[in-house]
């Protein structure tokens, strides 16, 4: 495995991480939010059309949050809001099974 491609398996250990922390409680919406956009960013060998789907859902959540900040209930969600966001995540749980590993060589 060459450095891109460890790279690009990590980011997306870590998106993983970031969806299971959310998924356990112990991060927010705003932060999962955040944190995807910010690994996001560092995907550099996934295909275009995977990751205008990836930020599809993740503009979800930011949609959910913004109506959430908007009705001062951010700092903890609704029931409803809840369900939409783990329907998100959900979502980008599956999107992110479905992208195949990393290929030695790719993005160099």
């Amino acid at each position: 495995m060459n450095e891109a491609t460890g790279r690009e398996a990590r980011q997306r250990e870590l998106i993983e991480e970031a969806l299971a922390a959310y998924g356990r409680g112990s991060s927010t919406l705003e932060g999962l939010i955040q944190d995807l956009q910010a690994l996001a960013l560092e995907l550099w060998t996934v295909p275009q059309e995977w990751l205008d789907g990836f930020q599809a859902e993740v503009n979800e959540l930011e949609v959910l949050y913004a109506v959430a900040l908007d009705r001062g209930v951010a700092d903890a969600l609704p029931v409803d809001y809840r369900v939409d966001a783990d329907e998100a995540v959900n979502r980008l749980e599956v999107l992110l099974q479905t992208l195949p590993p990393p290929a030695d060589g790719a993005g160099v």
